[in-house]
């Protein structure tokens, strides 16, 4: 890359801001001609002293020539007195960030390059209008988590050329609901699945990527499978309530799952393999059943969150199978294409997601 004097990331979250100036701070180290030309100061600061020193060690790192020659690298990692906080609104951090705006405004490229990146930040000082005059910016206002979250993840894999499909980062990004730490965990093992034969598909994602909600996308999961449709409507109000800007993705995206799990130990009851009960099933008969027809399932040895003996024995005997065992195989498989036509509705129907969910239970739980 064409190196820049300055580069200033913020974000409403603190990983992003600090994974996007990682990025950046990599990819200028890469023309550095030793380790001694790279630096890297803490930028949190508790107090005004604290503050001031951050300001005043960055100033010094970036004027003082490399031992060998060539460009310094300097990342002021992690800023978090450009807010509104207590050593944010204190005179001396003002004049330090003053100070460090105004060399940094005058420093050249071919002397220094400065990464500055910081949470929490008020737009309104000083300091961050200063350097959007003159600094390379990169601001992540927070649309929503997962839509923030989604550009983060397509921007981690372009950079760390990992090849991932259009749709699988921003269902990835509604899995994870919208974390940013979790989302970087999660691409790192699905590039190791997928092993660089391959992009990530969204289907990778689907199978591979465990729920990371709030615990009110489990009760409403629950609450789908209980009969109880005023109990279920209620979870679901209860869920959009404290998640505004919640998507119902990763909730259809678990129901799908279960519901997957649900069709095929009601046809192993159906067809005499399991006892066909609206209780656990007795000891042994998961694993009894997955010895007799486990290939049939899939590779004995893949794990697939859509297979049934991929599942915990306990979990499918004692958790999973009463709800397949209180309800019809019609009922399930009718409720896994109105699963999949209420995907498409979120698609269609944008920021349409609590009704979207209130038409799908309504459909698959009224008698």
């Amino acid at each position: 890359m064409a190196a820049k004097a300055v580069y200033f990331i913020t974000a409403d979250d603190d990983f992003i801001a600090a994974n996007r100036a990682r990025e950046i701070f990599d990819e200028l180290s890469a023309d550095a001609l030793d380790e001694m030309s790279l630096e890297i100061i803490d930028g949190a600061a508790g107090k005004t002293d604290e503050a001031v020193s951050a300001c005043e060690k960055t100033i010094a790192a970036a004027a003082t020539p490399s031992m060998f020659g060539g460009r310094k690298v300097v990342w002021l990692k992690g800023v978090n007195f450009i807010s509104d906080g207590v050593a944010g609104r204190s005179e001396g951090t003002k004049a330090a960030l003053a100070k460090l705006a105004e060399f940094l405004e005058k420093l050249a490229p071919d002397v220094a390059s400065v990464v500055v990146s910081a949470f929490p930040v008020d737009r309104r000082k000083p300091f961050f209008k200063k350097l959007q005059a003159f600094a390379e910016c990169e601001d992540f206002q927070s649309k929503d988590p997962v839509s923030a979250c989604a550009e983060m993840i397509s921007r981690h894999c372009r950079v760390n050329k990992i090849a991932i499909d259009g749709g699988a980062a921003e269902t990835l990004a509604a899995i994870v609901a919208g974390n940013p730490r979790m989302a970087v965990s999660e691409i790192e093992k699905l590039a190791t699945y997928v092993g660089g034969e391959r992009p990530i598909s969204e289907r990778d994602v689907i199978e591979m990527v465990p729920i990371f909600g709030e615990g009110g996308s489990f009760d409403i999961s629950n609450a789908f499978y209980s009969g109880d449709l005023a109990a279920a409507l209620a979870a679901l109000k209860r869920y959009f309530f404290a998640n505004k800007k919640a998507s119902a993705r990763p909730i259809i995206t678990s129901l799908q799952r279960q519901n997957s799990l649900l069709i095929q130990l009601r046809s192993l009851m159906d067809g005499g393999v399991l006892t066909k009960s609206a209780y656990p099933q007795p000891r042994g008969a998961i694993e009894s059943a997955a010895g007799r027809f486990a290939e049939a399932f899939g590779d004995a040895d893949e794990k697939s969150s859509y297979n049934i003996f991929s599942q915990n024995a306990w979990y499918a005997g004692n958790k999973l199978a009463p709800m397949a065992g209180a309800t019809s195989l019609k009922r399930l498989i009718d409720c896994q294409m109105n699963l999949a036509k209420a995907f498409e509705d979120l698609i269609n129907r944008p920021n349409s997601d609590e009704q979207v969910m209130r038409d799908l239970f309504v459909l698959c739980m009224s008698k």
